[in-house]
C-alpha cells in the first residue's frame, strides 16, 4: 500500500473513533508509556503536541514535567525544519500555520542534547517502520539526534499495517507504544513490553 493511501485509510479509522472511546485509548497509550518511560533514566525529552485525532499528550507532558523532566516541543521555523523548544506550564501557547500548537519561548536545544523523543505516527508495522503525515519534518530531526536517543512512536493499535516499504530518508524508531501493545526493537531492551504480555 502506497504511503498516500495510508494515511487516507488510517485518517478514516482514526475519525471514526467516538470521542467517550478516544479518552479511553488515549488513557492506556498513557498508562503504557509511563510504565515504559519509568525503566529509563534520562532528563531531557522531545515530545509532540498532539491534534484532535492524534493520542494525547497532555497527560504524559504533566507527568514529565511533574518528574522534573526537562521538556521540549517541536516547533516548526520554516517549510523544511522544525527545532526543539522548551516548555513550561506558565507558557503562552499559538498555533502554527499547521495548526499545532507551539510555544512562545525561543530557548532551544539541538537534537544531539536530547536523551528521549516521543513522535506521532499515522501508522507503524511490526518493523517499527513508521508512516507520518509526509512532511518529513520528524525524519530530518531525528537524523540529528544522538545514537543513543531513544525514538518513541506513539499510536492507537488499529493504526498498525502488515508492512511498510522503507525509504532512504525515513528513520526507524526503537519503540512503538499503542494502547494494547509495545514493540521493541529485537534484543535492544529487556522487560516484559511487547506485544505478547503488555495490555
Amino acid at each position: 500500500m502506497v504511503k498516500r493511501k495510508i494515511r487516507k485509510v488510517i485518517g478514516i479509522r482514526r475519525k471514526l473513533v467516538e470521542p467517550r472511546r478516544k479518552l479511553y485509548l488515549d488513557i492506556l497509550v498513557y498508562r503504557n508509556l509511563k510504565k515504559l518511560l519509568s525503566t529509563f533514566v534520562f532528563q531531557t525529552i522531545f515530545i509532540y503536541m498532539s491534534l484532535p485525532y492524534e493520542v494525547d499528550t497532555k497527560r504524559i507532558i504533566e507527568y514529565l514535567i511533574k518528574k522534573n523532566k526537562r521538556v521540549y516541543v517541536p516547533k516548526v521555523v520554516n517549510s523544511a525544519e522544525m527545532v526543539a523548544c522548551e516548555y513550561k506550564r506558565e507558557d503562552k501557547l499559538h498555533r502554527n500555520k499547521l495548526g499545532i500548537l507551539e510555544p512562545s519561548n525561543t530557548y532551544q536545544i539541538p537534537p544531539s542534547q536530547i536523551d528521549v523523543c516521543i513522535v506521532p505516527i499515522v501508522a507503524f508495522d511490526n518493523n517499527l517502520n513508521r508512516v507520518g503525515f509526509g512532511k518529513g519534518y520528524y525524519d530530518r530531526f531525528l537524523k540529528n539526534v544522538d545514537p543513543h536517543c531513544i525514538k518513541i512512536g506513539v499510536a492507537y493499535h488499529f493504526q498498525k499495517i502488515k508492512r511498510i516499504k522503507p525509504e532512504n530518508h525515513d528513520v526507524k524508531l526503537d519503540i512503538i507504544v499503542t494502547d494494547r501493545f509495545i514493540i521493541l526493537q529485537k534484543n535492544a531492551y529487556r522487560g516484559e513490553y511487547d506485544e505478547k504480555n503488555t495490555p
